[in-house]
């Protein structure tokens, strides 16, 4: 045990955790983790941590922590600890609600169709343009809340639902806001092209708007956005479309984030791999062809189980295909306001049991190989020293519980950057 815990750091946080029964460090080999390095968890029993000001500083034997000068201990009463849990792929603001839809997919109709009906992601962005950033806010902390209640500590959200320069950039800064407000760590992404409004003749007419207007207004006004995304399908962005903004945007200093092949293989993931994007989301309809080409080129494969499971749909990604031919594979909610999910461990029981993951390898997905995809890979997704002591305590001594209690709220304490939230 390092002596500094015990008085060498002045003005300093000190929180010890003490009698972990099992301790999920997930600190061993490279990252992102790929094939069966996704299922090693790196774990130590019987263990306690200790940080200093948010960061880690000690791990090792329960017996061997030394207590003096600690601000806060937090007893683990021999349950799992495992680190927070990364979100890569959400959509936290937006106003309206969408609950009529529930019934149209009872009914038989499909995502598209209830889109071409002028629900779907229009509705929304009506509602979104309506409502003032004041009443965005309000509504985006308590879903952040609830994520951070479940255990997410890190997490990526979108704009998307303003498709308008001066919506966009409302969206965006209610995003910054929220993020500095928030104990949880935000990343910013722009979705302009998530969409084509009402007001545009044509999807290329939209780009032309998005290239000259939006992109350059949100690089000068939202310099805090790292990345850039577009939703690649059938009936909303072709590949050459979003190929100029992500082109664009690249030249603005974003990364590329895509959605990717979710309900037709049009080419995304191959796209993806293309623009050096940072992650594919969603590859539901995905070809060997364009898997191969993401795992070439180092794209991580953002998966979204909780979108086809609302959907009513069977058509889940091929996880364990992605997995062994050693494609990095992560978890993400994408919740919005069509997808109402909000919870990693429930994403984890999805992966689980519709997409044949472990356990084990759900975990990893949803911590280190998510925070690499957000380039927080370095900061965040593993419980090692010099990492931030981003964790949540199991109400379980086996991380396994997080997957096999689907309604069962498994997380006891949530702990980020070294505080109890």
């Amino acid at each position: 045990m390092p002596s500094a815990p015990r008085g060498g750091y002045l003005l300093t946080h000190t929180l010890i955790v003490t009698n972990i029964g099992s301790l999920c460090t997930l600190g061993r080999g490279p990252v992102p983790r790929t094939g069966e390095a996704m299922s090693d968890l790196a774990i130590q029993e019987d263990a306690a941590l200790v940080s200093v000001d948010g960061e880690i500083v000690w791990i090792g034997p329960t017996d061997e922590v030394e207590w003096a000068g600690a601000n806060e201990i937090l007893d683990a009463r021999g349950c799992a600890v495992v680190p927070g849990f990364v979100d890569p792929h959400t959509h936290l603001v937006w106003a309206g609600s969408r609950e009529r839809e529930l019934e149209m997919r009872i009914q038989g109709l499909s995502y598209m169709e209830i889109m071409a009906a002028g629900g779907g992601i229009h509705a929304t962005v009506a509602a979104t343009r309506a409502a003032s950033e004041q009443d965005l806010a309000i509504a985006a902390i308590a879903r952040l809340d609830r994520m951070l209640a479940a255990g997410t500590t890190t997490l990526e959200a979108k704009s998307g639902y303003g498709l308008s320069k001066d919506a966009e950039l409302k969206c965006l800064r209610v995003l910054r806001d929220v993020a500095r407000r928030s104990s949880a760590t935000i990343v910013g992404t722009y979705l302009g092209a998530h969409a084509v409004p009402k007001e545009f003749p044509s999807a290329d007419a939209y780009v032309d708007d998005i290239v000259a207007e939006q992109l350059p207004a949100v690089a000068a006004e939202e310099g805090w956005v790292r990345y850039c995304d577009a939703f690649v399908e059938q009936g909303v962005f072709t590949v050459e479309q979003a190929e100029r903004v992500f082109e664009n945007a690249k030249r603005m200093g974003m990364g590329v984030r895509v959605h990717a092949d979710e309900f037709a293989d049009t080419g995304g993931a191959a796209l993806a791999a293309r623009v050096g994007a940072a992650s594919a989301d969603h590859l539901a309809a995905s070809s060997d062809d364009g898997l191969e080409a993401m795992r070439k080129a180092g794209v991580i494969a953002v998966l979204l189980p909780g979108t086809p499971f609302v959907l009513r749909s069977k058509a889940y990604p091929r996880a364990r295909d992605m997995i062994s031919m050693g494609l990095p594979v992560a978890l993400a909610t994408d919740l919005n306001p069509n997808c109402m999910v909000d919870s990693m461990p429930f994403v984890m029981s999805l992966a689980c049991l519709q997409m044949g993951m472990t356990p084990a390898e759900a975990l990893t997905a949803s911590t280190i190989n998510a925070a690499e995809s957000l380039g927080l890979g370095h900061r965040v997704g593993s419980l090692v020293v010099g990492k931030r002591a981003d964790l949540v305590v199991v109400d379980a001594p086996d991380y396994r519980h997080l997957a096999y209690n689907i309604n069962h709220d498994m997380v006891r304490t949530v702990v980020k950057e070294g505080r109890i939230v």
